[in-house]
């Protein structure tokens, strides 16, 4: 699997998610339409994938590879906001993704990310490490 198509089938499993999990809370993915932070809400969700390093499998032209690196996913919520909602967003992404395939990816188990604070905005998260082999 191409690392295109990995990103493609993560942003589409995480589409499928949202949709029947959060309608309401957005998601935001990497290089995309940057928010309008006034107007998006007291919730959202920022997706990425994070490339960490690669190593060849297979010798010759045409080789094979695997890739590693982590599928981030952080809420961002107001300040005095409570850590409820942001919690029942985690834990069920954490149910959604964690150890599983997405596409030619083994997703392995999360880690929560120590929650920041900037302009207003808290953020929390999870950090999924993955190998995709290409």
């Amino acid at each position: 699997m191409s690392t295109k198509d990995f990103r493609a089938a993560v942003f589409g499993e995480l589409v499928a998610w949202g949709a029947a999990n959060f309608p309401t809370v957005p998601i935001i993915y990497e290089n995309g339409p940057v928010p309008d932070e006034d107007k998006i809400g007291p919730i959202w969700i920022d997706a990425e994938i994070r490339w960490y390093g690669a190593l060849p499998m297979t010798l010759g032209e045409g080789g094979n590879g695997r890739h590693t690196g982590a599928i981030s996913v952080n809420v961002y919520y107001r300040d005095s906001a409570g850590t409820g909602q942001v919690d029942d967003i985690i834990d069920s992404l954490k149910t959604t993704l964690r150890t599983r395939r997405i596409g030619g990816a083994i997703v392995k188990f999360p880690q929560r990310t120590v929650p920041t604070n900037l302009k207003g905005w808290y953020k929390s998260g999870l950090l999924f490490p993955f190998t995709l082999d290409e």
